[in-house]
């Protein structure tokens, strides 16, 4: 079975970071979007992200994804009790996937999931997704300017690998 894009990148995310929560696992998706578009000039997904009142979100094509996913076995999500509420955790299974992403997007999905998999979810937001320039003087229900990734280019090229 073929995954759809947006599919493949939430279960390339999950092997590399496995149990995320549902939080985490769509800003790394956003995060490894805005890198993409820093480098390669073009996203990885195909979400297309709005400013919703937790941050950058797709929420109807980032749900189809993850449903897909858990409906076609390559992954499951269990809930976890944390004080007053239920979080949910995102596993992937051990059924094998085949990408479509070149190496450029291989290894920035690869970084993001990496570098950003020990931050908190609010420390993740407040730190890192509230910085990134779609995110700066963005108002809840403004659909994201991505490609304001492209003029970052130059500021900081220490990915921690050669694309």
């Amino acid at each position: 079975m073929a995954l759809s894009r947006n599919a493949q990148v939430l279960r390339y995310l999950l092997e590399v970071a496995p149990g995320l929560g549902r939080i985490k696992l769509a800003k790394f998706a956003y995060l490894a979007d805005c890198e993409a578009h820093r480098y390669l000039g073009r996203p990885i997904s195909e979400f297309r992200y709005a400013y919703a009142p937790h941050g950058p979100f797709d929420a109807r094509r980032f749900y189809v994804a993850k449903d897909e996913l858990l409906e076609a076995g390559f992954a499951t999500e269990v809930a976890v009790e944390s004080g007053p509420y239920v979080e949910y955790e995102v596993l992937p299974t051990k059924k094998p996937v085949e990408y479509g992403f070149d190496q450029a997007e291989t290894e920035i999905l690869r970084y993001v999931a990496e570098t950003y998999l020990n931050h908190s979810a609010r420390s993740l937001c407040d730190d890192v997704v509230y910085q990134t320039p779609p995110m700066k003087g963005a108002k809840v229900g403004d659909k994201l300017q991505m490609d304001r990734m492209r003029n970052e280019k130059d500021k900081d090229d220490n990915l921690g690998f050669s694309l």
